[in-house]
């Protein structure tokens, strides 16, 4: 296998796309024998594909790379407003998303794209 590898799929906006996002990238991970542990991989996901339903309501991109000692996903949406890091009191239901990210992730960031947007985050192994 090559030292950088890349996998891509696409989602439509419906409440079952979260759990097929993290399908997707469970079994992509298991066809590149990635052997490091991916708990922390399919959280973050989940918050960004979430996050990107519930607030862009387009179709969402995940984008998966594997290179030398890290993981990047990028979660793309059709939507230009940017994530928002809020800090959510202890009775909230929501809010937690970009924080979550932020403090499990190595690097994070947002870039903009011709249709919108992609929130990504890395992992080193």
């Amino acid at each position: 296998m090559p030292d950088s590898v890349e996998a891509e799929a696409t989602f439509e906006p419906r409440l079952t796309s979260a759990s097929a996002a993290r399908r997707f990238l469970r079994a992509t991970l298991r066809s590149w024998r990635y052997d490091r542990p991916t708990e922390t991989a399919l959280l973050l996901t989940n918050e960004l594909v979430t996050n990107a339903l519930l607030h862009a309501g387009t179709d969402v991109t995940v984008v998966l790379q594997k290179k030398p000692g890290r993981l990047r996903v990028a979660v793309g949406d059709g939507s230009e407003r940017l994530p928002v890091r809020r800090q959510p009191s202890v009775e909230a239901t929501g809010g937690r998303g970009i924080p979550l990210v932020d403090q499990l992730s190595s690097v994070w960031g947002v870039d903009r794209t011709n249709d919108g947007k992609r929130v990504w985050f890395e992992l080193r192994a």
